[in-house]
């Protein structure tokens, strides 16, 4: 299959983050995933690691990445490159939708699972 309808995919919502597996595994695809989110204002993805590639690129609205080192502020258009094994979130910090695009080699997990990487050193805690 060619063209993938977003409607037949699963979107997980978790608080204010609404997020879809695009591209991934469920479509024949094993190199990369791409997901898309919309975070709404207030709210933030969970605190995530990842042993690959990963880049969001910012389409729609502003926000804060919180990452290893320290909170940086962005504003779409723009991409966010995320290093390998950083601990990292992002926040919609502004007034409007905050809408990403990622595309990754590994997805990303949850910064508390059991791994062999040092633990998460993110200070700012606030969107």
């Amino acid at each position: 299959m060619h063209i993938v309808h977003h409607a037949h995919l699963r979107c997980e919502h978790t608080g204010g983050e609404h997020r879809l597996v695009a591209v991934g595994r469920e479509q024949g695809i094993a190199g990369f995933e791409v997901w898309t989110t919309r975070l709404d204002p207030g709210a933030s993805t969970r605190e995530m690691r990842h042993g690959g590639e990963l880049v969001a690129v910012a389409h729609e609205g502003a926000g804060k990445l919180l990452i290893d080192g320290g909170p940086q502020r962005f504003q779409a258009p723009c991409s966010l490159l995320i290093p390998t094994g950083c601990c990292f979130r992002v926040a919609n910090n502004g007034g409007a939708a905050l809408h990403l695009v990622w595309v990754c080699t590994q997805p990303p997990r949850p910064a508390d699972e059991p791994t062999d990487l040092p633990p998460c050193p993110i200070q700012d805690t606030t969107p």
